[in-house]
């Protein structure tokens, strides 16, 4: 037995090609050199995070924890955790490793679009996800969706899954279609009770109901311009939630 084992060892290094094994050594010592330079940089300190950079506000600790350490090991993942997790109204955080030593944290803002008011004021984004909650109205300038009745407290970063949030959402896509409007300020639509959903139209209380918005902005739109003739001054009221439109004038 021992003796197939020496002729077994022969017939390899018989069959062993120089050049193979020249090629393989050169290799070899290549990927050692790369190896002991990479040892060599960074040890040096030279992926030593110096300067971090951002389209936001980063918080104190944030940086700290950042600044000193190395890009080569640094945990983003757990950047990008702590970052959501202190602001859930943030619709994305993107951390990119900028080598040698920077680091870049992106994050995607959410759009206000509309303002809540149940107990509280909710800036919320086109997805109804809610932005911040506030005890007051900090953003007259903004659409304004009444909710009476509802103590609910809205989480920020979450949807407000609200049936009449959604009709509101609904009305507010339908009135941006109708050009005629723009002519009139309409700042407010309250979906407190559905059956008797509104929207204020300058200072005129538009009752449309829960359903059918398109035909009834078209009976507004020709009760405007054929008996109203643009002037809605005297008017208190337009309910069009009947097959023709009733209008109430102010006292």
């Amino acid at each position: 037995m021992k003796k197939n084992i020496l002729n077994k060892l022969a017939r390899f290094r018989d069959n062993i090609n120089p050049k193979s094994l020249a090629v393989a050594f050169c290799i070899f010592l290549a990927f050692a050199a790369l190896l002991y330079s990479g040892m060599v940089i960074y040890r040096a300190g030279f992926f030593t995070i110096t300067e971090v950079r951002s389209n936001v506000s980063i918080e104190p600790f944030i940086k700290n924890y950042i600044k000193g350490k190395s890009l080569v090991n640094l945990d983003i993942k757990k950047i990008y955790r702590t970052i959501i997790k202190m602001h859930p109204e943030y619709k994305d955080v993107k951390v990119i490793k900028e080598f040698p030593q920077s680091l870049r944290i992106d994050v995607s803002l959410r759009m206000p679009v509309v303002q809540l008011h149940t107990t509280n004021f909710y800036l919320l984004d086109k997805d109804g996800v809610v932005i911040s909650m506030s005890e007051s109205n900090h953003f007259p300038q903004i659409m304004l969706i009444e909710m009476e009745n509802s103590n609910i407290i809205f989480p920020v970063g979450l949807p407000v899954k609200e049936q009449r949030l959604a009709l509101a959402f609904k009305l507010m896509a339908r009135l941006k279609e109708h050009k005629f409007l723009k002519k009139f300020l309409i700042k407010t639509i309250n979906v407190s009770y559905p059956e008797a959903n509104y929207f204020t139209m300058n200072n005129t209380h538009v009752i449309i109901g829960n359903d059918d918005y398109t035909r009834k902005l078209y009976i507004l739109e020709n009760l405007l311009n054929k008996e109203l003739n643009g002037n809605i001054s005297s008017v208190e009221y337009i309910d069009l939630r009947n097959k023709k439109a009733y209008v109430g004038y102010l006292q």
